[in-house]
């Protein structure tokens, strides 16, 4: 990328976080005294150029934006909770080529009806999916790489129905059991077909199922801390098993510490680790830091 675009994209970045400097938030004091907001987005970026460079580098370059958003309408009767989660980045190495860094469309709301000051029964809906496609990477003959799509936008996606109890004794806390009914979308990848492989090797192509309602049960538990005004984590934890059997339980723990090192500037270390039956039998592990502009919307 030209510096005159890297200078483009800091500008850009930085006109859009100034009001958040200077007022603590983009749209601070606009909402309803019954809702409640937390909204950060990021632009990271990194870039290295190498030429003629005797010691050891390589050419590279690394951008990621964030949208984070949860967002809560309070009444008597019921709370309105959305949760919004939007990661979408790309890393470049010369010789090796683009790779997506992160890809990630979450959205989900939760109706919790105050039963009582801690237990309350809840109805929601989850979607989940990604932007840009995925591709596996492999060798041919003669070395060159052989790219191979595997997944894009809507393929797959995940349609989760959810009713059940919460467990809410404060607002940094939360336990969540109930019934829940997973869809997954897939019309040209074979995610929503247990024997993809299978039919595709037996040139059974046009059986494959392009939809799959998997009902189950599901946890949710969530806790986040401050540790003070700089200083905050939250940890996230989902597990899913449809009534086939225990053993193809799905899930995903995310934990993220974030650090305020001043205005607009924020470290962010990172760890989740996912099991999904149908995708791997295998657990998936994924860190990261991530250091770089941060604004606040509330």
């Amino acid at each position: 990328m030209k510096m005159k675009s890297l200078i483009k994209a800091c500008a850009f970045a930085c006109a859009f976080a100034a009001p958040a400097m200077a007022e603590g938030g983009m749209f601070e004091g606009t909402l309803p005294e019954n809702w409640t907001a937390d909204v950060v987005a990021a632009v990271r970026y990194n870039w290295y150029n190498f030429s003629n460079w005797q010691k050891d580098g390589t050419s590279n370059y690394t951008w990621l934006v964030t949208y984070d958003a949860d967002v809560q309408g309070k009444w008597k009767v019921a709370n309105w909770r959305n949760l919004i989660d939007i990661d979408l980045g790309q890393t470049w190495t010369k010789g090796v080529g683009k790779r997506k860094s992160n890809d990630r469309l979450f959205w989900e709301s939760m109706l919790d009806f105050n039963m009582t000051e801690v237990l309350k029964p809840y109805v929601g809906n989850r979607f989940e999916t990604q932007f840009m496609a995925g591709y596996e990477y492999s060798e041919d003959e003669d070395g060159n790489e052989v790219r191979t799509a595997i997944s894009s936008f809507m393929d797959p996606a995940y349609e989760t129905q959810v009713a059940g109890l919460a467990y809410v004794p404060n607002e940094n806390f939360s336990q969540r059991l109930g019934f829940a009914n997973r869809m997954t979308i897939s019309r040209g990848y074979g995610y929503a077909d247990k024997h993809y492989k299978e039919k595709v090797e037996a040139g059974q192509r046009g059986s494959i199922k392009e939809f799959r309602d998997e009902p189950g049960l599901e946890s949710i538990t969530e806790a986040k801390y401050a540790f003070s005004d700089i200083v905050s984590f939250k940890t996230r934890l989902w597990a899913f098993t449809n009534f086939e059997g225990t053993e193809q339980i799905d899930g995903l723990w995310e934990n993220l510490l974030s650090v305020m090192i001043a205005p607009l500037v924020e470290l962010q270390v990172g760890f989740d680790m996912a099991y999904d039956w149908d995708l791997d039998e295998d657990t998936q592990y994924k860190s990261m830091v991530l250091f770089g502009l941060t604004w606040r919307w509330f």
